[in-house]
């Protein structure tokens, strides 16, 4: 569950939505989004509507030194039978030493590796390769200045290919630099494996490494320009990334994926963003090659958005397709 926010002038991603006080001790958050898209070209035509997520929040703040936060998740896949409402993540932070300078988390919840920053109604190339969530992380975050770092492990659930036991430890690192103007950051991954991109298909011989770079800056008053890469460090194996006992990859992989965008305040809570995606050796893992296009996003009325959003993707065959999306979008 993500949203966009204007942070010192620096366009980021967020992982919660506005939040209502509902007393000094408990926070609720949440969001719903309707999309209808339309897509044509060399792929089979494809159109229609969808409740594409619902997310429901709190956090419970018993006193200054702890929060406990809980979210549920609801996101369309048109692959599965039925979409049950999962929870997204259930942590609890200990703000160990005041103004941020430790806090540390305990639970299930997305890793802080990558920024996957987007004003885009699409998510970018990035976010589909990297995006990693686990059941039992534990996190530790320091702020000094202008300064964060962070690191993690937490438990792994990649498997070793041709058995039944796991790669069952992981663990990262961070750091990112923000002022006013521009942020620069890098996130280390011990295994891809374990992102949601590889979810059901999880097999690999060793570990594969990863790094995230991404960085954005305002030039002028109105326009924020940023971009992310996200590189495998090693090569995944032939046989790799096994599922539902198909023979894996058929070739040796070392994924990577790029995100560039600029965009353009329009005022009045208004965003024009142009973004481009590429990725490298990720034919076998169905993301597209590349994949670029302009959305337009403004309020409606009070917490209600909407977005037009048009993107062209060419896949590793060099099939095209065009699509165009309409959201609406309600956060509280």
């Amino acid at each position: 569950m993500q949203r966009i926010i204007l942070l010192s002038g620096v366009l980021l991603i967020a992982p919660v939505v506005q939040a209502v006080e509902v007393s000094d001790q408990l926070e609720v958050f949440g969001t719903i989004e309707v999309e209808y898209s339309d897509r044509r070209g060399d792929s089979p035509a494809e159109s229609g509507s969808a409740l594409a997520t619902g997310a429901l929040g709190a956090t419970l703040k018993p006193n200054a030194h702890f929060d406990i936060t809980t979210s549920f998740l609801y996101e369309e896949d048109p692959n599965a039978v039925a979409t049950p409402l999962e929870v997204d993540e259930s942590y609890v932070t200990w703000h160990a030493l005041p103004q941020e300078r430790l806090d540390l988390s305990a639970g299930k919840q997305y890793l802080p590796f990558g920024k996957f920053s987007t004003a885009m109604v699409s998510d970018p190339l990035t976010l589909e390769l990297g995006e990693t969530r686990s059941d039992a992380v534990l996190q530790a975050r320091t702020q000094r200045g202008n300064l964060t770092t962070h690191g993690w492990v937490f438990d792994g659930k990649s498997t070793k290919t041709g058995g039944a036991s796991q790669h069952n430890g992981g663990y990262g690192a961070g750091i990112a630099y923000t002022t006013e103007k521009a942020a620069i950051g890098a996130d280390y991954l011990s295994n891809l494996a374990e992102s949601a991109n590889f979810d059901g298909k999880r097999n690999v011989n060793q570990r594969i490494p990863a790094l995230a770079v991404h960085g954005s800056v305002k030039v002028g008053e109105r326009v924020t320009l940023l971009g992310e890469h996200l590189t495998a460090l090693k090569r995944f194996q032939v046989g790799d990334v096994e599922e539902d006992g198909n023979g894996g990859l058929t070739a040796p992989a070392k994924p990577a994926a790029t995100h560039l965008e600029a965009n353009l305040d329009l005022k009045r809570d208004r965003t024009l963003a142009v973004a481009w995606n590429n990725t490298r050796d990720a034919a076998e893992l169905g993301l597209p090659k590349t994949a670029y296009g302009v959305a337009y996003r403004q309020p409606i009325y009070g917490d209600l958005q909407g977005a037009l959003e048009w993107q062209r993707a060419k896949d590793y065959a060099n099939a095209r397709d065009n699509t165009l999306t309409l959201q609406l979008s309600y956060e509280f």
